[in-house]
């Protein structure tokens, strides 16, 4: 119950932080229905949020119950981090390829393969390296 109880409340939290910082940056005005883009920016700040906070109780709490934590278990957690971070930058960059595509000559579907190789190949190497060591920790 207590698990369940800090994942509500950190949701709750994530869920208010991202707003706030969405309207301090102006990416979403609260009057404004959103775009696929800003609702994209929404949900990966509010994963990245989250995902920060859960972290941090998961932390905080096995040092409360003087569990020590495995170095592999926390370079994991930074790992999907990064990855986490990698995913926005793509969905950033890609909206700004979008926005200025008519300056290059390219057809935009190869800025997107580029981005893809640039930002979710590294990505996706980051979570498999995490799992590989989640997994070898649990051995």
């Amino acid at each position: 119950m207590k698990k369940i109880l800090t994942v509500i409340v950190t949701s709750i939290v994530s869920l208010i932080i991202t707003f706030i910082l969405a309207e301090m940056f102006s990416i979403y005005h609260f009057k404004d229905i959103p775009t696929l883009p800003t609702f994209s920016y929404l949900l990966s700040a509010f994963c990245i949020i989250e995902y920060i906070f859960l972290m941090i109780f998961y932390i905080i709490m096995k040092k409360k119950n003087k569990v020590k934590i495995e170095s592999k278990k926390i370079i994991s957690m930074l790992l999907v981090f990064i990855s986490l971070l990698l995913m926005l930058g793509f969905i950033t960059f890609l909206d700004i390829d979008w926005l200025n595509h008519y300056l290059y000559s390219t057809p935009f579907y190869i800025n997107v393969i580029g981005r893809s190789l640039q930002f979710i190949l590294p990505s996706i190497i980051l979570l498999v390296i995490s799992m590989f060591l989640l997994r070898k920790g649990h051995k």
